[in-house]
């Protein structure tokens, strides 16, 4: 009888790439080496075009992830991936990825699935952005412009100055991808193509109230109804 166990990475990959969310899922239960090969760092969970999932809140439960199959109408949970993710906000998602921001408002793409996470640059390094630094060289602080006063708060950040984020592709190892957010009060644009170190501000005259990614461009939509596409 063959032992299924010891099917290489490579071939684990290609199967991986034929299953559902949620066989992906059980996929990674069967013994340590499927388990393995479904916690690569970059590897993308499934290429087939998938019903959505939506993240639900569970203030209850810290050690896993909450989601609502679309399709099925059913409630699953899965391992919270560590280092422990679950205080973050979400502020966007795409291609099973999610964009989310810490209680100190650093920003990171993760994966649920694979627990694999890509650091984002650091909102400071936006120019309505700054930050106050301890003599160990910590953020102890930050102030961003809200209308025409500075606010200074961790909080203040984390609940008022990001929108909306989204990515153009998935960002496996080699891809690459560009990420565009809706961010300050002012609802300005940034955007940061795949290892870059700061996000580039978009200037405008009307705040962005939505952005989506079709045909290989971002569309943008004001408050004043204008479309854009870059």
């Amino acid at each position: 009888m063959a032992d299924w166990s010891k099917l290489s990475i490579d071939i684990s990959s290609l199967i991986h790439g034929e299953l559902s969310v949620l066989d992906y899922i059980r996929v990674g239960a069967v013994c340590k080496q499927w388990n393995f090969a479904c916690k690569l760092k970059y590897h993308c969970p499934t290429k087939k075009p998938q019903s959505p999932w939506l993240v639900l809140p569970d203030e209850c439960d810290t050690t896993t992830i909450k989601f609502f199959s679309i399709l099925e109408k059913k409630t699953y949970k899965i391992p919270c991936p560590e280092p422990m993710i679950h205080r973050r906000a979400y502020i966007g998602s795409g291609h099973g990825w999610l964009v989310t921001v810490n209680d100190t408002c650093s920003m990171h793409l993760l994966n649920p699935l694979t627990g694999a996470q890509i650091p984002l640059p650091p909102v400071t390094t936006l120019p309505f952005v700054s930050a106050h630094h301890n003599s160990h060289g910590q953020i102890i602080d930050i102030k961003f412009i809200m209308g025409q006063q500075v606010v200074s708060s961790f909080e203040s950040l984390h609940h008022f100055f990001f929108h909306k984020a989204i990515l153009s592709s998935t960002p496996d190892a080699d891809g690459d991808f560009t990420i565009m957010m809706i961010c300050n009060v002012r609802c300005q644009l940034a955007f940061a193509p795949a290892r870059d170190k700061a996000w580039t501000s978009v200037s405008t005259h009307y705040g962005d109230a939505d952005v989506m990614y079709h045909n290989a461009k971002f569309c943008m939509i004001n408050y004043d109804g204008i479309i854009k596409i870059r």
